[in-house]
């Protein structure tokens, strides 16, 4: 299960972008700083949700757990379920931060 170029960029851009905002949010106070953690961690999950999808949601498994894609001549296994896992916990994260942020 390779991950191909595209979406190590997107996941390379997204963690720079993350961080480019949390350099301006820690110049301003704690409220920024925590609408900038939260607009990355949604944005994390968003790409997590996108690889769960791309892994294990758009195939078709058979009883084995196996998909074959005869297009890409690639097995994609049903073990791509556990990007749900950090994608769930990166989006409670967010929503925390959101909610502590608007509570300020």
């Amino acid at each position: 299960m390779a991950a191909d170029e595209g979406a190590w960029l997107a996941l390379l851009g997204a963690a720079g972008c993350a961080a480019l905002a949390w350099k301006a949010a820690a110049r301003a106070g704690r409220g920024a700083r925590l609408r900038a953690a939260c607009a990355a961690c949604l944005g994390l999950s968003a790409l997590c949700f996108y690889a769960w999808y791309a892994q294990y949601l758009k195939w078709d498994f058979n009883e084995l757990g196996r998909h074959y894609d005869p297009v890409d001549q690639v097995v994609y296994t049903d073990a791509g379920f556990v990007w749900v896992l950090p994608a769930g916990a990166l989006l409670i994260a967010g929503l925390l931060c959101a909610w502590r942020a608007g509570r300020r």
